[in-house]
């Protein structure tokens, strides 16, 4: 949790400096110049940070309980800075509009922006505006709201408010070097003069970018041709959804006597149990759920340490918590373990019960527990699978052969594009602006940008995935790494096209020749490249009622 904390901070400095950024900062310094209130750029960058982790509890509760597209926040946000602009570069006719139109409210708010009595309001109103802007320049922000947030509301908002504050911490530094440098230029100061105006006017153009969207393409562009600080920061964030520092180590904040199974809706390979009805063995329980990739790639060691080791006494218990609204129906798990071939005993915890009474945030993470019922070791996501072993035979007294490990043993790329979400709630890197609904997207190009993606043809997009509303609808993206999967579901065989730049073959087990066939809600894997790429755009062409969830990488 520290680490996270601390790579958090850094992120939040991180996203001042990134290319998507960087356009808005002239509106930041231009709005801390006042009429020699010192104040000014400490109450925007106070009023960004409470923007932004307001914005993000109206993102999360508007996508999921009252259908508004998000879209409609940013919309609003570009209209404020839109007046906040007139209102600095036409005081005396902003004046007489409020007056004519008896908005003596917005008068005092913008109005008096550019007075002593206003400076407040300017301030807070600038830093407040912004607010939906900078939530979607940063990959960590967008880490935290798809994966940390919703299985820990607390941990996900303590992370964003860290990450704010090193953001405002950043954003704070650049206005007071650039309020001292214009404050020794005379003609700079005059809030009547050239310079102010043209911030002003400045304000103006950033709103209308905003307000339509504009601004997107603008940090498209920026990000293709500047890409190093995104990278870099897209670095920080955690592969295979544990936490920067976490995955790969063993945590010891969660030792201690093991909380009980709870909340189990139903039970596969066994009858219900308990882990007082196995006290007296060593228990493995490991989180996971079916469509994960990071999940699938673990698998192989599960199944060898389950063969090898039962004998011995060791039980695994697989806590299935769903990520997705398919993968609660047993039949889709029953069959997901049996083409994974798992024989241990698995446990449905659709309402995320026991996952909360371990305190989990990740998929897949793995706790051991000795014969007295306590836990003994932890590991959140990929990898440690000796260590692993080495704990296991610990705890059993082992000392023969190991396991011997059979399937599928990939790890994840590195630089790999993140995982990638396609429904309304949490989508992210998408270039076309999603809309609940049907909607007829046109036709638009595929994206410059790597870890992008756009659609064209007809679309429905739901709070979970997009479906394909007519035959030929298609979706662009541009990925790093070597393979590609996406998480999908449609009516029985139909059919989904992949073609990768350059015309190589697709490469991915799902795929013949160059088609998927839909056979279940599962994740299909698409693209298997001969050696990992920087970037590469794949034309994914859906049948009609083909739906998407969310894209992994490898």
């Amino acid at each position: 949790m520290i680490v996270t904390a601390l790579l958090s901070l850094v992120a939040g400095v991180l996203t001042v400096l990134a290319p998507c950024v960087l356009p808005f900062l002239p509106v930041i310094v231009g709005g801390s110049l006042g009429h020699g209130s010192r104040r000014r750029p400490y109450l925007i960058a106070a009023s960004l940070v409470v923007s932004l982790l307001v914005f993000t509890l109206l993102l999360k509760a508007s996508t999921a309980f009252l259908s508004i597209d998000p879209r409609v926040w940013a919309i609003g946000s570009g209209v404020l800075v839109i007046l906040l602009g007139v209102a600095m570069l036409f005081p005396g006719l902003w004046a007489r509009v409020a007056r004519w139109t008896k908005l003596e409210a917005a008068h005092g708010l913008l109005g008096k922006a550019r007075n002593q009595r206003g400076e407040t309001a300017g301030a807070l109103l600038t830093g407040a505006a912004l607010g939906p802007v900078f939530s979607s320049c940063s990959p960590t922000y967008a880490w935290v709201i798809a994966t940390v947030l919703p299985a820990s509301p607390v941990a996900g908002m303590i992370y964003l408010g860290i990450y704010c504050a090193g953001m405002a911490g950043a954003l704070l530094g650049i206005s007071l070097a650039g309020r001292r440098l214009v404050d020794r230029l005379g003609w700079a100061s005059n809030p009547r003069g050239w310079f102010q105006r043209a911030i002003a006017a400045l304000f103006i153009v950033v709103g209308l970018f905003v307000s339509t969207g504009l601004d997107k393409a603008l940090q498209t562009w920026a990000v293709d041709k500047f890409p190093a600080l995104t990278a870099f920061e897209q670095g920080l964030i955690p592969q295979s959804n544990a936490a920067p520092g976490v995955a790969g180590n063993a945590e010891q904040r969660q030792l201690g006597p093991a909380p009980e199974l709870a909340g189990i809706s139903h039970w596969v390979n066994s009858n219900p149990t308990t882990l007082a009805d196995l006290r007296g063995k060593v228990v493995l329980v490991d989180f996971w759920t079916y469509s994960c990739i990071n999940c699938m790639r673990t698998q192989p060691y599960l199944n060898a340490w389950y063969d090898r080791y039962r004998a011995a006494g060791l039980e695994i218990i697989g806590v299935h918590a769903p990520e997705f609204t398919f993968e609660k129906v047993p039949e889709n798990v029953e069959k997901a373990v049996r083409d994974a071939g798992i024989k241990y005993p698995v446990a449905l915890d659709n309402d995320f019960a026991t996952w909360r009474a371990y305190h989990n945030r990740y998929w897949p993470a793995k706790y051991l527990i000795d014969k007295d019922g306590n836990i003994r070791w932890t590991h959140f996501g990929e990898g440690s699978y000796d260590e692993a072993e080495k704990q296991i035979r610990d705890l059993l007294g082992e000392t023969g052969d190991k396991a011997g490990v059979t399937g599928e043993t990939t790890q994840p790329t590195r630089g790999q594009s993140p995982e990638t979400y396609l429904g309304t709630r949490r989508a992210s890197g998408n270039e076309t602006r999603l809309e609940t609904g049907e909607r007829d997207y046109g036709q638009n190009p595929a994206p410059g940008a790597t870890n992008r993606w756009s659609l064209s043809g007809s679309w429905t997009a739901g709070d979970e995935s997009i479906t394909a509303a007519r035959d030929g609808a298609q979706l662009n993206y541009r990925f790093a790494g070597r393979e590609m999967f996406l998480v999908m579901d449609g009516p029985a065989g139909a059919k989904v096209r992949v073609q990768v730049e350059g015309g190589g073959p697709p490469g991915g087990a799902d795929v013949q020749g160059e088609e998927v066939t839909i056979s279940g809600a599962r994740l299909y894997r698409l693209v298997r490249l001969p050696e990992a790429t920087r970037g590469t755009t794949v034309t994914l062409t859906f049948d009609k009622g083909v739906s998407a969830n969310a894209f992994t990488f490898g």
